[in-house]
């Protein structure tokens, strides 16, 4: 079977002569490939920073605790541990191969702690404490001994002490600042005491300096480097004393067998964290948590403490409602985009109708001409959507193809599709019945067709609010599409209503003496019946002005973060994108009518019609779906804030239930752009045909 091959020069032919609305349909494709393959790779990445921001700033460190183990010797007393920091080791090797190899690699390397209770210094000055602390982690932390030595063993490695013993002595390092505060010196004794009174024997063996002070492990403890104020209550000042592996021992005999508190700390690497890993890490958390013994008992089994399971949930929620949120403006940008697409293929279609008519008369088959035509559309949707995304790639850290594919689609087989169907409908043999019920019946199966369709719009939009409502935000593609949704419903009944409004006014001025404003009027009502038009024009406009509701309800109350400044960019591009998106639709509209109103205009100025006054002619057939657009989309667009706001979860990212606030000069300033662009229509027009002749529209009655 031979493939029938495409006739190139009617491609080339007519690919030139509609190259302005190829080119905006191009244009289009492109923009809206960008802001759709963009918005989602930069609110991932958002998010990620959104996760590692909160696990930053909220210090969620995992701890583990246990008891160590009892130090009871014969006959009443206590023996002195010297393999203490090695059991320490042990207990943080042990602390971290319970993580898992998901949770480990998304921590920093473990640091132990072994902490003795809060003690008074007692040298007459008030408020101020003292804590002995030794500190460990594979590699340091190092510090330098300027002064004395490092703390070393008070006693024989295994010495014993009865219960009940004198104070048992103890060394510590002190760090630069603390010793300076104190002022003690090597080999100084720093009077201390717990609670109840009991004295501590505690000596200064050395000064220390840390070789790096910004090494994560001190930030456990930070009064070992300095002299913290308001630890442990207002007024009062923490000093620590740093244990060595020496000393630990030593420490241990000082204070009762449970007083002193085994941690080993795992803190959050925020540069391994991303929004992809957080759900297994918070499901590993979880279950750390859930296995965890109790604070009392004394089996050996840890004992895990963390809030970070919480600040990823937090954090998880903020990011799903975020993305909902965009979900919503992005699929409103879509839905535009894909009217307007949908415009420029019915007016290419209205262009070419008697073209494809004399081919298809001619014997070029259906498949031949729709090949044509999806040859046609595809070289200008890929290299528009090849630029789109090419864009994408220099402005965002990846790219997001789903988003994209509704675009595409529509571009590379709107056209095909009306063209085909516009070439099948000229040609077709199909009778028309001589019988009047028969025609009735078939004009009615037309309307009952067209009723199902709107009909079965209505029922989506109305499913899609139930579903808001029900679910909230987060319910799926469904729920975040009812805004979209309802502006499409909402401009379906005024398309509807507008028939019934211009009809009714031609009505009324046919009764008057202003012949100008009856042409006016006869063509709008003679061009209303169009529905693509007037839908595009109010859905663009209602969709603008929630958006701009939406930034300025999120900008009056928002705090600063990633997620919600993300969404107000996001917020007020849609809300500049979306009328530019309705001016091309009454662009394409007015150049769909454009050859009728000319022919019109001509014979009305054969009739002695001035340039001026045929110029408010036209202004009175484009004004009225405008002024729909103008009147109805902000109202619209007012309703459906009202209706989906509070399910929009917005307190998840601003802090607070925050109430419409209705930006009213940015209503009015997208009403007032539509309206001055019918007037820039209806100046451009004339200059674009002044080098026609009236001769020609009277001669061939067309254009």
């Amino acid at each position: 079977m031979r493939i029938p091959a495409p006739h190139w020069p009617s491609v080339a032919g007519r690919a030139r002569a509609d190259a302005g609305p190829l080119l905006l349909a191009a244009v289009v494709v492109a923009v809206v490939t960008l802001l759709a393959g963009a918005v989602p790779p930069m609110l991932s990445a958002t998010a990620d920073a959104a996760v590692r921001d909160a696990v930053r700033t909220t210090g969620a460190d995992l701890q583990v605790h246990a008891r160590m183990e009892a130090d009871d010797g014969p006959s009443g007393t206590r023996v002195r541990h010297p393999r203490l920091a090695e059991d320490v080791d042990d207990f943080r090797a042990r602390a971290t191969d319970e993580l898992g190899p998901g949770l480990r690699a998304a921590l920093r390397p473990p640091v132990s702690t072994v902490t003795s209770p809060t003690l008074k210094i007692t040298d007459g000055s008030v408020l101020r404490t003292f804590q002995l602390a030794y500190l460990s982690r594979d590699g340091g932390p190092d510090v330098t001994w300027i002064a004395g030595d490092p703390p070393g063993p008070t006693a024989s490695e295994t010495a014993q002490i009865p219960y009940g013993a004198p104070p048992w002595p103890v060394q510590v390092g002190l760090s630069e600042a603390d010793a300076a505060a104190l002022q003690v010196r090597p080999g100084a004794r720093i009077p201390l005491a717990d609670d109840q009174g009991n004295v501590k024997k505690v000596e200064v063996s050395g000064i220390f300096r840390p070789r790096d002070s910004a090494d994560p492990a001190w930030r456990l403890l930070p009064s070992l480097l300095r002299p913290v104020s308001g630890a442990g209550g207002a007024g009062f000042t923490r000093f620590a004393g740093l244990l060595s592996r020496d000393s630990l021992p030593d420490a241990r005999l000082a204070f009762g067998q449970d007083e002193l508190r085994r941690t080993v700390w795992f803190t959050p690497d925020p540069a391994r964290l991303t929004w992809h890993t957080l759900p297994s890490i918070a499901g590993s958390v979880v279950a750390l948590k859930a296995a965890s013994g109790s604070s009392g008992a004394r089996d050996g089994r840890l004992k895990w403490e963390t809030r970070l399971d919480g600040v990823l949930r937090d954090v998880s929620s903020q990011v799903d409602a975020a993305s909902a949120q965009a979900s919503v403006l992005l699929i409103a940008l879509l839905a535009v985009a894909v009217l307007v697409l949908l415009l420029a293929a019915d007016l290419l279609v209205h262009r070419r109708a008697p073209a494809l008519t004399a081919a298809r008369q001619r014997g070029m088959s259906l498949p031949v001409i729709g090949g044509e035509l999806l040859l046609e559309s595809a070289v200008m949707t890929l290299l528009a959507a090849a630029a789109g995304l090419g864009l994408v790639r220099a402005v965002a850290p990846g790219v997001s193809w789903e988003w994209t594919a509704p675009v595409v689609v529509t571009a590379l087989a709107a056209g095909p599709v009306f063209g085909t169907l516009a070439a099948a409908r000229a040609t077709r043999d199909r009778r028309v019945p001589a019988n009047r019920s028969a025609r009735r019946w078939a004009r009615n199966t037309v309307r009952l067709r067209r009723a199902a369709l709107e009909t079965g719009a209505l029922v989506a939009a109305s499913g899609a609010l139930v579903a808001l409502y029900q679910r909230g935000i987060g319910g799926g593609l469904l729920a975040a599409s009812a805004p979209a949704l309802g502006a499409l419903a909402g401009a379906l009944v005024s398309a509807r209503a507008l028939p019934l409004g211009t009809r009714f006014a031609l009505n009324r001025l046919l009764r008057s003496r202003r012949p100008l404003a009856v042409f006016g009027a006869a063509r709008a009502a003679a061009t209303s019946a169009r529905v693509l038009p007037p839908l595009v024009l109010v859905t663009s406009v209602a969709m603008a002005s929630y958006a701009l509701t939406l930034g300025a309800a999120v900008g009056h109350v928002t705090v600063d973060g990633p997620l919600s400044s993300g969404l107000l960019r996001l917020a007020w591009v849609s809300a500049v994108t979306l009328p530019i998106l309705g001016l091309l639709g009454l662009a394409l509209g007015a150049a769909a009518g454009a050859p009728e109103r000319w022919q019109t205009l001509t014979r009305l100025r054969t009739l002695g019609l001035r340039p001026r006054e045929a110029r408010w002619v036209a202004a009175g057939e484009l004004l009225p779906p405008v002024v729909v657009a103008a009147v109805a989309g902000p109202l619209l667009g007012v309703l459906l804030t009202r209706l989906t706001f509070g399910s929009l979860a917005l307190r998840l990212l601003t802090g607070a239930d925050p109430a419409p606030a209705l930006p009213w000069w940015g209503l009015g300033l997208v009403a007032a752009v539509f309206l001055v662009a019918v007037a820039v229509v209806v100046s451009v027009e004339p200059a674009l045909r002044r080098r026609r002749r009236l001769s020609e529209v009277i001669r061939a009655g067309d254009i």
